[in-house]
């Protein structure tokens, strides 16, 4: 198998550039009509090779906007439409439609070293899915493959948080602390069966640092990601936790930017809720960018490399003992980015292409294989902003 048990894609990557410990800076009054809107529809196709022969792709157009409501309240909206295909021989799985959609509020205290925050996700995704839709649905959910929207909905959902920062000599040091709970939802649709399924609550702890290096800076940031366990139909299990590490230095290369981010999603070794054990894993990545000023547009060539490390327990003949192997996955991504301002529109078209790839994966007959892996993706984000 290649989906998650647990798809939690972008929550866990988006930790590499954005580190929500750190409070943001206070830019004065601001008013309703600082709204700032962003737009970014995204293509995003694999080509898993012989003997898998698979097709994996995801249209997705997602959503934001950012509302402030004075110098220390704000709201953010966020939601997406997004289609994904499988196509696997004469197998084709498709699943599109809204995702859920997330509401936050955050509200700054003691000039700017305490950011308090409260959210909501509203169901108004497909939480539910049919028999037909759910290879789709699982492809998505892939850690290592990053779609740009790793699930269509998971039900109602919570959340609250702090975070805190205070200044030490050069450092900005942060610390954060949030937990999510979500209501039970039936994440099958077949006719005639009822399967409920509850998450276990989320806390989530983080811990950040900021400091101005040379021409630019360096963020570094580690976050513990517990989960309670789940409750699938009476049965509880839980997949694992997970470390996050990341960390992002910029700078100048003459007159030129540079960027290089990395993440590691360590998870913790579980069980699913079959019983059977799920191993520990590991994805780490490094990014690598070089931002080149060409009259009034930036063009930023870009490196990304990933790597997937598994630990799997091979399902044992009846009376017998599961045995543990390690398995790996790796990707090399060439892609190209720029910028460029047009009225009151920021847009940031974007393509890349992945080669050199390989997946540890399944062939049709369920037999654990590895195979190459191709792809390429498209996007194009439009910031709009007063």
């Amino acid at each position: 198998m290649i989906g998650s048990a647990r798809p939690s894609g972008r929550l866990l990557l988006a930790c590499a550039v954005l580190f929500t410990a750190l409070p943001r800076p206070i830019a004065g009054a601001q008013s309703l009509f600082d709204v700032e809107a962003r737009l970014a529809p995204q293509y995003l196709q694999y080509q898993v090779h012989a003997p898998a022969d698979e097709t994996i792709a995801e249209f997705a157009l997602p959503l934001f906007v950012s509302i402030p409501a004075g110098s220390r309240l704000s709201f953010d909206i966020g939601s997406a439409y997004a289609s994904a295909r499988v196509t696997a021989g004469a197998v084709h799985s498709e699943i599109s439609g809204l995702t859920d959609t997330e509401i936050r509020g955050s509200y700054t205290l003691g000039g700017d070293f305490i950011v308090l925050t409260a959210g909501v996700s509203l169901p108004t995704g497909t939480s539910s899915v049919t028999l037909d839709q759910l290879l789709a649905a699982g492809r998505i959910g892939n850690d290592f493959l990053a779609f740009p929207v790793s699930n269509m909905g998971t039900g109602l959902a919570a959340t609250g948080g702090v975070a805190v920062a205070h200044p030490i000599g050069d450092w900005s040091i942060g610390a954060g602390l949030a937990m999510r709970r979500s209501r039970a939802y039936d994440p099958f649709d077949v006719p005639g069966e009822s399967f409920r399924y509850r998450p276990g609550n989320e806390v989530r702890v983080r811990l950040g640092g900021d400091h101005p290096l040379a021409a630019g800076r360096l963020a570094l940031g580690i976050t513990y990601a517990a989960f309670g366990r789940d409750d699938a139909e009476g049965s509880a299990y839980n997949t694992g936790d997970r470390v996050i590490a990341q960390g992002v230095l910029t700078g100048l290369v003459g007159t030129h930017d540079y960027t290089v981010a990395v993440y590691n999603v360590f998870r913790a070794p579980g069980e699913y809720a079959s019983g059977e054990q799920a191993g520990r894993e590991n994805v780490a990545n490094m990014f690598l960018s070089l931002g080149l000023h060409v009259r009034s547009t930036v063009i930023e060539p870009s490196l990304e490399l990933r790597h997937w490390l598994q630990h799997v327990f091979d399902v044992p003949a009846p009376g017998g003992v599961a045995t543990e192997r390690a398995q790996s996955s790796r990707l090399a991504t060439v892609a190209v980015r720029a910028s460029a301002r047009v009225g009151v529109l920021q847009l940031f078209p974007s393509a890349g292409y992945t080669l050199l790839g390989r997946l540890a994966t399944e062939d049709a007959n369920g037999v654990r294989v590895t195979a190459d892996l191709t792809g390429f993706h498209v996007g194009l984000t439009m910031r709009a902003a007063p």
